[in-house]
C-alpha cells in the first residue's frame, strides 16, 4: 500500500456503516421479492402466499433502501458543509445564539 493509497481510505464512521448494512438489507429485501414471486410462477408456492411474501420482502427492501439513504446522505451532507465552512473560513456556528446589545 504506497502512501496516497493510506491517504485516501476513508474511514467507516458510525452513519456511514449503518448505511451501508442498510443498503444490504435493501438488496436482501427486493431479492427475497423476486425469488417469492418467482417461486409463484413457477408453482413451489400458491400464488397468493408468494405474493404475501413479495410484499413483506419488498417493504423490508424499501425500509432498507430509505434508511440506507438517508444515512448515506447524511454523511456526505457533513462533509460538504464541512468543506465549504473550510473554504470560507467559518468557525462552527455557537449553539445558543447571543444576542448583541
Amino acid at each position: 500500500m504506497t502512501a496516497l493509497q493510506a491517504s485516501t481510505k476513508k474511514p467507516l464512521i458510525k452513519t456511514r456503516l449503518i448505511g451501508f448494512a442498510a443498503m444490504g438489507v435493501c438488496v436482501l429485501g427486493y431479492t427475497g421479492m423476486g425469488l417469492a414471486l418467482l417461486a409463484g410462477k413457477l408453482e413451489h408456492l400458491d400464488m397468493t402466499h408468494a405474493a404475501l411474501l413479495a410484499a413483506v420482502a419488498a417493504l423490508i427492501g424499501e425500509i432498507g433502501l430509505w434508511v440506507g439513504a438517508g444515512c448515506l446522505g447524511l454523511t456526505l451532507f457533513k462533509k460538504r458543509k464541512a468543506m465549504l465552512d473550510k473554504l470560507f473560513g467559518r468557525k462552527g456556528q455557537p449553539a445558543i445564539p447571543t444576542s448583541e446589545v
